[in-house]
């Protein structure tokens, strides 16, 4: 079951390290009283399946903060924590500064010596003392008593029938609900989120408590904040298990967009293309489904007069036809997902 469509992209999107992958390890019971919704690190080996977190967590202090000598940006924290050691992260302007309080964006001015903060970073390090990282982001502003927000990457969506939402994330390692009558935030503050705009690729604050120790594991939450998806490039793309040579998947703007004509091909369908007196058109169809692309428009054409929208145009870049990969797995009835840090159909066969 899909969740409705929207033409709303997810705003802001912003560029990461390259090729690089980011996923909350939730952090251990020692770390600090406030990581009480991490995940329960007692599941055997054999139940999950070793795949490279997407971001780490740490937290501790800031003992330093290093300010670009010209802007004045901030472009470094060195930290230290009594459990997890002295670290240097590094902050551009993709990173994300969160005030957990109010569950909302905050400024760098925010940042104090001194200070307790979480940081979301990459698992990628260098191998000097202090170690440094990548802070994908920094969340200030946490009760004593209260939990810090998780970051996760939404890599599948599933809407179910009581009105709740189940977002699969953290490499598939973690099943997290969001209640039907959930408080949505936008990290922006532009607008009113809700479950529409839970894409493949949108990332989400997320609080909650008690995590069932399972594989997957868990957890209910009925309060996130909706975060602008990061922008990728070079992602595989996969159907069955089995990936596609030569083609890749990128994260553009808020929105997992594949090659249409080469995926369509893996999935049984036919690509055409047509330059008209509306405009050029690209349809895909097999023997009983059809989707007609507008180029250059948010507008998908599926059977019976319905129109559709996924947040992104159809676009044609040196003759190669990019699409939505959502578009194409709702045309075909094919799962799509981000669990193993590629774009994965699943069909139903």
């Amino acid at each position: 079951m899909y969740l409705k469509r929207t033409a709303a992209a997810i705003l802001g999107g912003a560029v990461l390290f390259t090729g690089a992958a980011f996923a909350a390890n939730l952090p251990t019971a020692d770390t600090t009283a406030a990581a009480d919704s991490a995940v329960s690190d007692s599941v055997t080996a054999q139940q999950a399946p070793e795949v490279l977190a997407e971001r780490n967590l740490y937290y501790g202090t800031i003992e330093e903060i290093v300010r670009d000598e010209q802007t004045g940006a901030v472009t470094s924290l060195v930290m230290q924590s009594d459990s997890q050691g002295a670290y240097v992260f590094h902050l551009d302007e993709a990173t994300l500064l969160f005030d957990n309080g109010t569950g909302s964006r905050t400024m760098e001015d925010q940042l104090t010596v001194g200070q307790g903060v979480y940081v979301f970073h990459s698992p990628i390090m260098t191998m000097s003392l202090p170690p440094q990282s990548y802070a994908e982001a920094v969340v200030v502003n946490v009760a004593a008593d209260a939990g810090s927000a998780m970051l996760h990457t939404v890599e599948e969506v599933q809407a179910n029938e009581d009105g709740s939402v189940t977002v699969t994330t953290d490499r598939g390692s973690l099943h997290l609900t969001i209640t039907k009558d959930a408080q949505y935030g936008d990290y922006n503050g532009r607008q009113i989120m809700g479950a529409d705009d839970l894409r493949i690729g949108t990332r989400l604050f997320a609080w909650y408590g008690a995590v069932a120790e399972s594989y997957p594991a868990q957890a209910v939450t009925d309060h996130v904040v909706v975060v602008p998806a990061k922008e990728m490039e070079g992602l595989a793309i996969t159907v069955d298990g089995e990936q596609l040579a030569g083609v890749t998947a990128r994260m553009e703007n808020g929105t997992l967009m594949v090659p249409a004509s080469a995926v369509a091909k893996e999935l049984g369908l036919t690509a055409t293309y047509a330059n008209t007196a509306e405009g050029e058109k690209v349809t895909l169809q097999d023997g009983k489904n059809q989707m007609v692309m507008d180029i250059g428009s948010d507008t998908y054409h599926v059977a019976q007069d319905e129109v559709l929208s996924y947040g992104a145009p159809a676009v044609i870049e040196e003759g190669t036809t990019w699409m939505p990969a959502q578009a194409l797995a709702d045309l075909v009835g094919a799962d799509l997902s981000l669990a193993d840090g590629s774009a994965a159909f699943t069909t139903a066969e």
